[in-house]
């Protein structure tokens, strides 16, 4: 494996990063002036190539298999600057039914989407955030803790996903890594509308009248805080942590 000449420009890894999030994410990023190796599933971005994002790197990475983990560490690898930052974006709801008539399939499924791709991201990325004392933020759900009726394999990945960040926070932290969780409530996304959908939710005015403080959060707000906690520096003495947001009114 080869490594790239330093840079003096911030790099970050964004797996997830055709979705709503992570490309929220990478947006601000960007406009920071950030390099980036970023990830999609089964098809990247239209602006692949797009010189408005000078920097960036795509690259397949499923998570949900071992298939292109060795493609992302070489990204990793190669791209230049100091690894400051990773994102771990990657996920998937279930299908809201009772424990009792859902597959043990579908357990499988979200588990590796939601848990195994993070650690699949930690295998691609690990040699390199080591070297650089880097820091990894996952995004998880307030799922994880709620164990809402319906949502079996979800709240139990997501459960399971805050358990490796505790469990690696304490084994990294002799290499400098910080390792930290996010866990939003419901994101106005593409991925909400879907959820909500399997839900069976009709009514979504009257359904986020039901949320804690009336709304969802705004992508805009969920990747700014994401940014700060994995980046800022009144943020690097916080390591196996993990941050629940809830919607603000206003």
């Amino acid at each position: 494996m080869s490594r790239a000449t330093t840079s003096s420009t911030p790099l970050a890894v964004i797996t997830g990063a055709s979705g709503a999030l992570g490309a929220a994410i990478h947006a601000l990023l960007a406009q920071q002036g950030w390099h980036a190796v970023v990830t999609y599933r089964t098809r990247p971005p239209s602006n692949k190539e797009d010189t408005s994002t000078p920097g960036t790197r795509w690259v397949r990475f499923d998570g949900s298999t071992d298939d292109g983990t060795e493609a992302l560490r070489e990204a990793v690898a190669q791209h230049p600057g100091r690894l400051q930052a990773v994102f771990a974006c990657i996920g998937a709801p279930s299908t809201k039914r009772f424990i009792t008539d859902t597959p043990t399939a579908e357990f499988e499924a979200v588990h590796q989407a939601n848990t195994l791709s993070f650690i699949r991201t930690w295998h691609a990325v690990a040699e390199r955030a080591r070297t650089d004392a880097a820091s990894l933020l996952a995004i998880g759900s307030d799922a994880g803790r709620a164990a809402r009726p319906g949502n079996g394999p979800y709240t139990a990945a997501k459960a399971a996903l805050e358990a490796v960040i505790l469990t690696l926070a304490k084994e990294e932290h002799p290499h400098g890594v910080r390792a930290n969780l996010v866990a939003p409530s419901l994101i106005d996304s593409p991925l909400a509308q879907q959820v909500l959908k399997l839900k069976g939710v009709t009514d979504q005015d009257r359904y986020y009248t039901e949320l804690p403080w009336g709304r969802p959060l705004s992508l805009d707000e969920v990747a700014r805080v994401c940014i700060d906690l994995a980046t800022a520096r009144h943020w690097r003495y916080a390591t196996g942590q993990i941050y629940p947001l809830l919607a603000a009114t206003g």
